[in-house]
């Protein structure tokens, strides 16, 4: 599982790659949480989440802009992803993290160049986010 943030003008374009469906998920959870990451305290929160969609490209943009509300919201400082189901219906999670004041780069995510593919070695997948 990888991914690799790329900067435009206005946004930041997120790759990911993985073996598995549920693999990219998880990658995006790692890069939101790399860009997330700040000033927390030792107060530590759990939240879960709890996402409904078929079509695994516009569930993924769904999946990384709750992340991005849940820390200008709740201050979400997420550190662990403690569960990860991913179903034909939606994806299900239970994410920890400290109560904090994360940075608030993501504007939203968007559709634009949003791709989420099988790959000869796994899946792919492209979301591009509004900063």
């Amino acid at each position: 599982m990888s991914f690799r943030w790329i900067e435009h003008t206005g946004e930041l374009e997120l790759e990911l790659d993985a073996e598995s469906e549920r693999g990219i998920f998880e990658a995006g959870f790692h890069a939101m949480r790399e860009l997330m990451s700040g000033n927390h305290s030792r107060e530590r929160i759990e939240v879960p989440v709890a996402l409904t969609g078929g079509d695994r490209a516009a569930l993924l943009a769904d999946w990384l802009g709750e992340l991005a509300f849940l820390g200008e919201t709740r201050g979400l400082v997420p550190d662990r992803l403690a569960s990860l189901e991913l179903t034909d219906d939606g994806v299900s999670a239970l994410v920890h993290g400290r109560a904090g004041d994360p940075p608030h780069l993501v504007k939203g995510v968007t559709y634009h160049r949003l791709q989420f593919e099988r790959t000869e070695g796994g899946w792919r997948a492209r979301v591009v986010l509004d900063v």
